[in-house]
């Protein structure tokens, strides 16, 4: 028996009891889930927890790794290179050694030189040269510079350095290492410079700041200066002429300074007698006051003529010896001759010029400088030449032509004339003329007027050898008070040389305020013509006066001025008294000489020519300070004659500059070092590097200090017994809590 379906087919309806129980699940009421406030805390502050153990584990991370990061990189020695961080550490260098070897570097401190001790810092360097180095020694004497062949004849070069007056200076001893290494095919170039850091060195360089003018060039300045000194100093020993009178007595002015203490101690003049040797003359005691200048004052009579030297000296010894004693020379004997040709009245135009250069008490005491005579202007061709060293013309009036070529032609053979331009030379047409034009360099062209009271002096500079004499006050001269009201305007021409082409016109020396020249100087020759375009010749009371510098109150700038432009224009006066490393030119009286001798304070015997045509001596020999004695032709009849040369102040001056000052002056970013273990330092550290390992070690050891400290505050017990169970679920964070649910409804 079997079951069967007649429609099979409608079967398939039984799959719609699906449909009740989709039904029955879709309407179902779902439970409402509710948290307890507790559980809920108690989840935030899991997550809490588990966030900040995350950081706290990730810090200690971190300064694992960095202790292992620096272990390594101490382990591996890095060194901080100097300049241009070089890898040839130990590749060779060319090197310039600079000393400053002026006569301050003898200061005494520890009873070792500043020389000697800078021969000691440069051995110390020599010993950190790279084996084939080029080395080269320069110094502040001027001698010829040269990369030294052998580090030996470097060393012997530095052991044979001796103080000397100053060639050059030491900014130009540096600019001379310079170029010796910018010369030298090596790359690596250094310069060092050892130095007193003195103002005499320094003071009116111009800054210097080789770091950025040079930074190819590692640069390191050795201070070998004494930190402390005791130091009596003779600054300067002026003399009120170098030439007097006989019977007049030559005064000196002795400037000294103190550097210590105060103290009580003399000042002494000595003369050198014929014979040889010092004779001392004049004794006084001097309180000297620490940084403070004394000025003493002394009158040594009884000269006889001829040429007198001696020497001003500190009684007893000090750190520097060199600046103790000062020499100085005095020509005792006639003062040189001067005709002064005036406008008639010569007597009454010619006075002013007259009193200035020979004032009647002077001249009366036989101690002008000067022997004046005084002559109408018209009688000028007429008066004997013969014997006169310097002619002055005061406001002269249109010449002849042959008297300006008489002029000329005495002028020529090494004569002097100075003119002081004036009202008398009114018609410029009829002054000016080739004759006169030949003689003065120029021509006249029209007269300025001032009346406003505006006009006056006015030098650039006093660097002229006629405005020298003014250096002294500088721009304390009150040339204001001596107006100018009116003047010529002179224009310079060139004119034909005797050879033929072309000679230079005059050239002014001075201008007025206004510009235009107030004083020129023409080369005639063997001369020199000064014209002043403004006159000495008028009374104060003349309305028509054109200026009052012989007639303003104390009118001493004109009295400077008439002195001083005729002693250069007649240019008889020997060079006496000079600065050591300067020429001295000395008039010898007899031509017929063809050479004479010179003697050296030293001792030593140099011959030197005699300039026929000029009958001069010119010695360029002087760099050692003291007396010179120049002699020829034998005893009787001979040439003696004789000059002193003294060290320039700032050879001497060992003061030693401020930090401040003397940045200004390096720069910046110059490098000093002070002794031998800076010195090591500082090469060390620009020419090897600074080895690093030491730091990083010392920061290994503070990171891990740092780790544990931090590890030991993170895991702390925070009170109670320690939690049990696995101590590596701290890292998942607790378990999460079952939710408790509630069915609603």
């Amino acid at each position: 028996m079997g079951l069967s379906f007649l429609t099979p087919a409608l079967l398939a309806g039984t799959a719609l009891v699906a449909v009740p129980v989709v039904l029955h699940l879709i309407m179902r009421r779902k439970p409402v889930r509710h948290d307890f406030p507790a559980l809920r805390f108690l989840r935030e502050r899991a997550v809490a927890n588990r966030r900040r153990l995350r950081l706290q584990h990730l810090l200690l991370l971190l300064l694992r790794m960095a202790a292992v990061v620096l272990l390594a990189l101490a382990l591996a020695r890095p060194t901080l290179r100097g300049a241009g961080w070089l890898a040839d550490a130990e590749g060779p260098v060319a090197a310039a050694f600079v000393f400053d070897t002026a006569p301050r570097m003898l200061v005494r401190e520890g009873n070792r030189t500043r020389l000697e001790q800078a021969a000691q810092m440069a051995r110390v360097l020599f010993g950190k040269l790279p084996p084939a180095s080029q080395v080269a020694v320069v110094d502040t004497s001027g001698g010829v510079a040269a990369f030294s062949p052998t580090p030996a004849a470097a060393t012997a070069r530095i052991e044979r350095l001796t103080a000397a007056a100053p060639g050059t200076t030491l900014a130009a001893a540096m600019a001379e290492g310079l170029r010796l290494l910018e010369s030298s095919p090596l790359s690596r170039r250094e310069l060092y410079v050892f130095t007193d850091r003195s103002r005499g060195a320094w003071a009116g360089t111009a800054p210097l700041d080789l770091a950025a003018s040079h930074p190819d060039v590692s640069v390191l300045y050795v201070d070998v200066g004494a930190r402390s000194r005791r130091n009596f100093s003779i600054d300067e020993v002026e003399l009120a002429s170098d030439v007097i009178a006989a019977g007049a007595p030559a005064t000196l002015t002795v400037t000294a300074s103190r550097i210590g203490p105060d103290a009580s101690r003399a000042i002494a003049v000595e003369l050198l007698a014929p014979q040889g040797g010092y004779v001392r003359r004049a004794v006084k005691p001097v309180a000297w006051k620490d940084g403070a200048t004394t000025h003493v004052t002394f009158d040594i009579a009884g000269l006889e003529p001829g040429v007198r030297q001696g020497r001003v000296l500190v009684d007893g010894s000090d750190d520097l010896e060199a600046d103790d004693v000062r020499s100085f020379t005095v020509e005792v004997g006639r003062p040189a001759r001067v005709i002064v040709a005036a406008a008639a009245p010569a007597d009454r135009s010619g006075r002013f010029v007259a009193q200035a250069i020979a004032p009647t008490a002077l001249a009366k005491a036989g101690k002008a400088r000067f022997d004046v005579a005084l002559v109408d202007v018209a009688q000028l061709e007429a008066t004997a030449w013969e014997g006169v060293a310097g002619i002055v013309l005061v406001d002269p009036p249109p010449l002849s032509p042959r008297v300006w070529e008489l002029l000329g032609q005495w002028v020529s053979a090494g004569h002097g004339l100075v003119v002081w331009l004036g009202p008398g030379a009114h018609d410029a047409t009829r002054f000016n003329s080739d004759a006169s034009r030949r003689v003065l360099g120029g021509d006249i062209v029209r007269v300025w007027r001032s009346p406003d009271g505006g006009n006056f002096f006015a030098p650039a500079t006093l660097e002229h050898p006629a405005l020298a004499a003014f250096r002294r006050v500088g721009d304390a001269v009150p040339w204001q008070d001596f107006p100018v009201e009116r003047h010529w305007e002179f224009v310079p021409q060139a004119t034909e040389a005797a050879g033929g082409g072309e000679s230079a016109g005059a050239v002014a020396v001075a201008a007025y305020r206004n510009g235009l020249p107030a004083i020129l100087e023409h080369r005639v020759g063997a001369g020199t013509v000064v014209t002043f375009t403004t006159p000495a010749s008028q009374a104060a009371d003349d309305p028509e006066a054109w200026n009052t510098l012989a007639t303003g109150f104390e009118p001493w700038p004109f009295v400077v001025l008439a002195n001083e432009t005729l002693r250069h224009a007649i240019d008889s006066a020997d060079d006496l008294n000079i600065v050591t490393g300067r020429p001295a030119v000395l008039h010898a009286a007899r031509r017929d000489l063809p050479a004479v001798f010179v003697r050296t304070p030293s001792g030593d015997e140099v011959p030197v020519a005699i300039d026929q045509r000029r009958g001069t001596v010119t010695v360029t020999a002087t760099q050692l300070p003291g007396n010179y004695i120049v002699r020829g032709g034998g005893e009787a009849g001979g040439l003696l004659k004789g000059f002193s040369a003294n060290l320039d102040p700032a050879a001497t001056d060992a003061s030693r500059l401020d930090d401040g000052l003397l940045a200004a002056v390096l720069g910046p970013a110059a490098r000093i070092a002070a002794d031998e273990q800076q010195l090591v330092r500082d090469v060390n550290l620009e020419r090897v590097g600074a080895e690093l390992s030491g730091w990083l070690f010392l920061l290994a050891a503070a990171v891990m200090a740092a780790d544990w400290i931090i590890a030991n505050r993170f895991y702390a017990p925070k009170g109670g017994p320690a939690p049990a169970g696995d101590a590596t679920a701290g890292f998942g964070g607790p378990p999460p809590l079952p939710a408790i649910t509630q069915a609603a409804g």
